[in-house]
Formats: C-alpha cells, structure tokens, sequence
C-alpha cells in the first residue's frame, strides 16, 4: 500500500488527559468524603453505652495532660455524663470492676486513662473516643476515628503517653476541684457542701 493511501490516526485533543485525570480525583475525593461523612453519623451512634449508663473517666491525677483532657470533658459535655476520677485515689474500685492492672500498684499503672461504662472496661484510644462519643457536638464527631484499626490508634496513644510528663510536665499531688466540677467527680459527697458555714448559722453553746 502507498504511502499515500495511508490514513493518518486521529489526534488526541490537548486537554483530555488532563479531563481524565481530574475526573478520576473528584471521584476519589467524593468517595473519602462520602466515607468519613457516614463514619461521622454511624459510629459516634454505635459508641454510645446502653440508656442510663454513665461513663467513668479515670485519669493520672498528677499529669498535666490528663487534667487539661478532663478540663475539657467537663466544659464540652452539658449533659453531664460523664464522671471522674484519679486513678491514684480509686484503686479498690478499678480492682473490683476488673482494671486494677492500671491503678497504682497494677502491672500497667498509671499508663493510660480508664473508661468503664457499666460493666465495660476500655483503655487507650478506645477509652478517649468512646469519652468524645458522649461529649457534644464538634467534639462527638471526632469519635469517628474509631474505625481506624486499634493497633494503629493505640501505637499513637503509648508514644504520646510515654512522653507526656516530659512535654506536658506534672504535679506534686492530684487536682483538688472545687465548685460545680467537684460535683462531677465520683468520689464527691454532697454532705460535703453541709459544712460551709452559713452566716445564719446559729452558734453553738458557750461561743
């Protein structure tokens, strides 16, 4: 066949690879989206213990850490569900529902904090997003993060509790609350408040 029979091959236009390409990206995009969006609406749901269960949060009551992350539980939860406690003041309870192992004296003491819903015992990030699950929103979005696997989460969780005392310092002796954020801790008695002297208490006798 001559050369001059020869049809040439029809030529690509400039700008549709380019097209492709960027349809491919929005695709992808739109599919993480629609991803995170539904791990957003159904795993905060799925985190969330039975009806009239409440959550107990316990803490390294020395760790500067561990106080600004209860400081912030206490402010973004208004629905007052969750409770706390240092783990160095509540060792016989965390014995008797099964987390002594964390507690002072315990083969993991004082390395991660506690949440205990019920009869439910969860430690690590598991402990720190089931907390979010319950807070308000924003912050109950961010439990979301669930669905990433636990070795992962929980690798993160050691680095940043190993070091936390030398990044974010600590206290010769735990926190001391006082006001309305005393009444959230479980080691609270309301008797307590009894005691503060009302200027129309009477005297006593002989005074």
């Amino acid at each position: 066949r001559s050369k001059a029979s020869r049809v040439p091959a029809p030529k690509r236009a400039p700008g549709c690879t380019v097209t492709a390409m960027g349809v491919a990206r929005r695709s992808v995009v739109g599919a993480l989206v629609g991803v995170l969006s539904y791990a957003a609406w159904v795993v905060p749901e799925q985190l969330q213990p039975p009806p009239g269960v409440e959550t107990w949060l316990f803490f390294d009551g020395v760790c500067n850490l561990c106080d600004g992350f209860v400081n912030f539980v206490y402010f973004g939860d208004s629905a007052r569900r969750v409770r706390f406690g240092a783990l160095q003041k509540h060792t016989d309870l965390l014995r008797k529902r099964g987390a002594g192992r964390y507690a002072e004296g315990g083969e993991e003491a004082l390395t991660t904090v506690v949440v205990i819903q019920g009869d439910q015992v969860y430690v690590r990030s598991a402990a720190a997003l089931r907390v979010l699950a319950v807070m308000d929103q924003p912050w109950r979005t961010l439990s979301m993060f669930y669905f990433l696997p636990a070795a992962f989460r929980d690798e993160a969780y050691k680095l940043v509790a190993e070091y936390r005392y030398k990044l974010f310092g600590q206290k010769e002796k735990c926190m001391a609350p006082t006001g309305d954020f005393k009444k959230r801790f479980l080691e609270y008695d309301p008797r307590e408040d009894l005691d503060v002297e009302s200027p129309f208490k009477k005297p006593p006798k002989g005074a």
